[in-house]
């Protein structure tokens, strides 16, 4: 079931970038979903380069490879979330007006991304673990974005037009997401297939579906947003103190 659950939220992860590029076709002006679809094409590619280590244990003439860095994919994955969470915080960043929001933002993410490799470098973690120090401040950083981009909606006339926003979709779903992997991954530390195969098999089948709810809401607000007639555009060019 778990495999079913893997190709499943694979195939969406791929779909949703055919969908983004489908919305740009619509909406060829819109440049932070031209920049998500891109990331979205990134993503991809991380997670299908993430399934070596599960094409080695399940192919025994690669179980020589067990002792090497292949059979592990933190190496990526870390890094990878540092990237991720930046990029978030950016793509919900280029909407807002308040230049006192926007710096407090940006300083924070140039904050995260220095601590974040530095930690990775100089720790062990890079290569057995997720980075809890990623988790932790990634999460709330991204929710910080969220919420004033939120704040901003509130405050901006164009708030009834909201469901044919891409960015609101993307808040949405990527806040869930956040939500239910996170508590999966500060556990995962402490389980293994020896200690609790049970619990693996729950993790990964949550994590599996979360992922297939993030890019099915993906999909869904790039094909609908492209079929409406007015696209709201917030003026990046006003400044709010």
């Amino acid at each position: 079931m778990q495999f079913l659950f893997l190709f499943i939220a694979i195939f969406l992860e791929g779909f949703s970038v055919i969908a983004g590029i489908y919305y740009l076709k619509k909406m060829p002006n819109d440049l932070s979903n031209k920049l998500l679809t891109y990331f979205l094409l990134i993503t991809f590619t991380v997670e299908i380069t993430g399934l070596i280590p599960a094409i080695i244990y399940h192919n025994e003439a690669l179980h020589h490879l067990k002792d090497t860095v292949w059979y592990t994919n933190f190496w990526l994955f870390n890094p990878y979330l540092v990237v991720s969470f930046a990029f978030y915080c950016y793509y919900f960043g280029r909407s807002l007006q308040s230049r006192i929001l926007k710096n407090i933002l940006n300083y924070s993410v140039i904050v995260f991304v220095i601590s974040s490799f530095l930690i990775l470098i100089f720790s062990d973690v890079l290569f057995v673990s997720h980075s809890y120090f990623t988790l932790f401040f990634g999460v709330a950083l991204l929710f910080l974005a969220i919420s004033f981009y939120y704040y901003e909606l509130l405050r901006d006339e164009k708030l009834l037009d909201i469901k044919r926003s891409v960015k609101f979709y993307v808040s949405v779903a990527f806040l869930l997401f956040n939500l239910i992997s996170l508590p999966l991954w500060i556990y995962f530390k402490y389980f293994s297939n020896t200690i609790s195969p049970e619990f693996v098999k729950l993790y990964q089948s949550i994590f599996y579906l979360s992922n297939v709810l993030l890019y099915s809401t993906y999909i869904f607000a790039f094909i609908y947003c492209a079929q409406q007639k007015q696209f709201p555009v917030i003026n990046q060019n006003k400044s709010v103190p």
